[in-house]
């Protein structure tokens, strides 16, 4: 990942995808809109729902708890996620 803030803005979009508990002085006012924006317009990018479990939107690898596919999303997917938030905005 290239910086320190792409880091957070992917855990802030990362966090409200799975409705995790998020600290809003994480990111700028300007990076949480921006957030809620790609979100709104991409909703099964990172979280698929199928039969009530929790499914990655990336690889399809599942199922996880809401941790766990936290742990996957920012372990595994996290320069995935700040590209695509990249060529998005």
């Amino acid at each position: 990942m290239a910086s320190v803030m792409e880091y957070h803005v992917v855990r802030y979009i990362v966090r409200k995808a799975l409705r995790l508990q998020v600290d809003e002085a994480m990111v700028s006012f300007k990076d949480s809109i921006k957030a809620a924006r790609f979100m709104r317009e991409n909703p099964n990018f990172l979280v698929k729902v199928k039969k009530g479990m929790l499914y990655c939107g990336i690889c399809g690898r599942g199922p996880f708890t809401r941790r766990g596919l936290y742990l996957h999303l920012m372990r595994v997917h996290a320069d995935d996620i700040a590209r695509a938030i990249e060529s998005w905005s």
